[in-house]
């Protein structure tokens, strides 16, 4: 019998009371532990900034305000360090409540293939090249040279080492666990994905680039909405055509490391100091870019990474 990454949860504990715990686990470390964590820029902006402490933005806009009084370096190494903490729980309910091996989430071998990393890597960051030169040519005054030599050669070692961190995590929550949960009861692939593209897409509803999107119409907001969808969606896809999570963890850094490095654009999350950026960001645009992307990458990868399912027999030392 062939064991599918979708159903590798099989060999761990799967009763009910192991999920409740284990959510409520990588819960507790994300929004309590992390929660706090996150939030010490800006207590540390309300004591020391009186203008901070009564400016009313903080209720109504929180990345405005951090925008105001806190440090966009600053911000992003206390935001990383919150998705850090989901990934401590996540590994708690994996090892402790599940009784599985870490690298399960990651694949049905003994350890990860980090040749299936680079594949997602490169194929999905040179699309992301391909998109933004076009982008360029088609709209050239729109983007200008940012470049802080003193800024840019300080965040960057943090940059490389965190930023894949971060997007590793939320493959592993948001494909992995969750993909390998919902597959104990869903066995179609197409449906897995659409859930896990619903499931990326709620936490990111609280980007800023979604409040921005508001502003500018209904339409414009559900184009910036499916963008998190698509890309959720198109992840789950690719891990489950790769029966891996290693091309996502690849493809979904070198995203991140481009947003955060290479171009930045208006209401970024996280505003780091990039060396390109561009004053226009288009949700309908975006998404059709995102579509493209996604598509080619899924069928590039899917042509590139060709193994056979491994048996059960494969995986007993996995687990």
């Amino acid at each position: 019998m062939s064991i599918k990454y979708q159903d590798m949860a099989v060999t761990g504990n799967t009763k009910p009371s192991r999920f409740v715990a284990s959510v409520s686990v990588i819960l507790y470390f994300y929004f309590l532990i992390g929660g706090f964590v996150g939030s010490i820029p800006v207590i540390y902006a309300l004591i020391k900034n009186r203008d901070a402490f009564m400016d009313l933005t903080l209720t109504t806009d929180v990345y405005a305000f951090m925008n105001k009084y806190v440090n966009p370096f600053t911000n992003y190494i206390f935001t990383n360090f919150t998705i850090y903490f989901m990934l401590a729980g996540l590994i708690i309910a994996t090892k402790f409540i599940h009784y599985r091996t870490f690298t399960s989430l990651i694949t049905t071998k003994r350890k990860m293939q980090w040749s299936r990393f680079w594949v997602g890597f490169l194929v999905y960051g040179g699309l992301i090249a391909v998109g933004s030169v076009i982008d360029y040519f088609l709209s050239p005054e729109s983007y200008s040279f940012t470049f802080d030599a003193s800024k840019f050669w300080i965040a960057l070692p943090f940059i490389l080492i965190m930023t894949p961190l971060q997007a590793a995590t939320e493959e592993l929550v948001f494909r992995g666990y969750l993909i390998q949960s919902f597959g104990l009861k869903i066995k179609n692939g197409m449906l897995l994905s659409v859930i896990s593209g619903v499931m990326f897409m709620l936490p990111h509803l609280m980007n800023p680039e979604v409040t921005a999107s508001s502003k500018t119409g209904v339409i414009s907001t559900i184009c910036m909405v499916l963008n998190y969808f698509v890309v959720g969606m198109l992840f789950a896809m690719i891990t489950i055509k790769t029966n891996s999570l290693e091309a996502a963890i690849g493809a979904h850094a070198v995203n991140n490391l481009v947003a955060f490095l290479l171009v930045s654009y208006p209401d970024n999350a996280l505003s780091t100091n990039t060396v390109f950026y561009t004053s226009t960001f288009n949700p309908a645009g975006s998404l059709i870019s995102v579509i493209v992307t996604g598509v080619l990458f899924y069928f590039i990868t899917g042509l590139i990474i060709k193994e056979p399912v491994q048996t059960e027999e494969d995986i007993k030392t996995t687990c």
